[in-house]
């Protein structure tokens, strides 16, 4: 390598606009110690020139593009997606990448080196890449590598005897590469504020630009929403008592209490758009309800009817999915309106028919949308009747 990394951002200036901005956020700090190039995160980016003498000029360039376009997507300032170990989440964030700008000189993932789809998120492409991990499509988040296939195995999760050796021989690089990765949201803040000012995005592609733009935008965690959910849907029930005395007649009469309840319930799409990898995931929802102050919760599975009725007090274990058929809303809205809730959740791909409110319906909704994309479709409608959020933002 000649060109040294400060020239290459100084030529930015002119050239590269978004990916000079990006960079000026983060100072830049030798580490001689990490098994990867270059890498980022808590406000820096870090090169190891060990690397980056045996690369030339071209490939340096190009990943400290990936470094930029990571920084721009908030890959090293996000919620690390729930199970996921470094490995998983640095070759989800290359994956991503990869799948929107196209290298000449540096080597980077995209989604056919795992025989993954195009177009998915970096949370649905690092799950992905735990299931390959954890060997058993289990992963658990301590995935390392040891129980990935062997050699002549072949699945349907994208493993083969390449990708599983690609990922031990990667283990170092890959771990290495998302060691400064940590929530943090004033960065993440900061980070919006210069995407919201950019004019010119230079050789950045408009897929990515778009990808991006909506990254900056206000995302709703699902958990949030849960739990403010509750909060919002309290109801309380008068009870007697001869422990409280009586605000008028003292002990003369009894007091009173009120107990604060609530009557939630889950609505579980089961059509036939929906995976069953969604519906795993639907059902750690419903699970993580009593990690959110409910102490019982109704479920119901529908599709274009209601197909059955469940009274949870404690986490499901197992579950039988019946259905599979189309989708209609309607049904699980009047059955929660007929039955007295306080509050419905509904877990979708939203793939439906608006519905109509019943009249006088006191019930409040809540929309989890299985992905970005079905958010994307429907928010809008959905909004008219209560509150959206993405499931995988899960």
């Amino acid at each position: 390598m000649s060109r040294s990394l400060t020239e290459i951002i100084e030529n930015w200036f002119l050239t590269e606009p978004a990916l000079f901005r990006a960079v000026c956020t983060h100072s830049i700090e030798q580490n001689t110690s990490m098994a990867c190039p270059l890498r980022s995160g808590r406000r820096r980016i870090e090169y190891n020139p060990g690397y980056l003498d045996n690369m030339s000029d071209e490939a340096v360039e190009e990943s400290l593009k990936t470094e930029a376009l990571r920084i721009l997507l908030k890959h090293p300032y996000q919620r690390k997606p729930d199970g996921c170990c470094l490995q998983a989440i640095a070759v989800g964030s290359n994956i991503t990448i990869g799948d929107n700008f196209k290298y000449s000189y540096f080597n980077i993932e995209d989604p056919s080196t795992y025989r993954l789809e195009t177009g998915r998120e970096y949370e649905w492409y690092s799950r992905r890449i735990q299931e390959l991990l954890s060997g058993d499509g289990q992963g658990d988040g301590k995935g390392d590598g040891k129980n990935l296939p062997s050699a002549g195995t072949n699945d349907n999760s994208g493993s083969s005897p390449e990708t599983a050796e690609r990922l031990r021989d990667n283990r170092d690089h890959d771990t290495a590469l998302s060691g400064l990765w940590e929530e943090d949201e004033l960065t993440a803040a900061m980070i919006d504020e210069v995407i919201g000012d950019i004019k010119d995005w230079g050789s950045v592609p408009g897929s990515l630009v778009e990808k991006i733009k909506a990254s900056a935008r206000a995302k709703i965690d699902w958990r949030n929403v849960l739990s403010g959910f509750r909060g919002s849907i309290l109801s309380s029930k008068r009870r007697l008592t001869r422990m409280r005395p009586n605000r008028r007649t003292d002990f003369e009469n009894m007091g009173s209490i009120r107990r604060f309840e609530t009557k939630l319930l889950v609505a579980v799409d089961v059509s036939g758009s929906i995976s069953s990898r969604d519906l795993e995931y639907f059902y750690g929802v419903v699970n993580s309800a009593f990690r959110y102050g409910f102490s019982s919760v109704d479920l119901i599975q529908f599709d274009f009817g209601v197909k059955a009725v469940q009274s949870l007090k404690s986490v499901m274990r197992e579950t039988v999915v019946l259905g599979r058929g189309g989708t209609s809303f309607q049904e699980p809205i009047d059955y929660a309106h007929e039955n007295g809730y306080d509050g419905l959740l509904i877990l979708t791909d939203g793939y439906a028919p608006e519905p109509s409110i019943p009249a006088g319906m006191r019930c409040k909704i809540a929309w989890v949308c299985c992905n970005q994309r079905c958010y994307d479709a429907h928010h809008t409608w959905m909004e008219r009747s209560g509150r959206v959020c993405v499931m995988e933002i899960l």
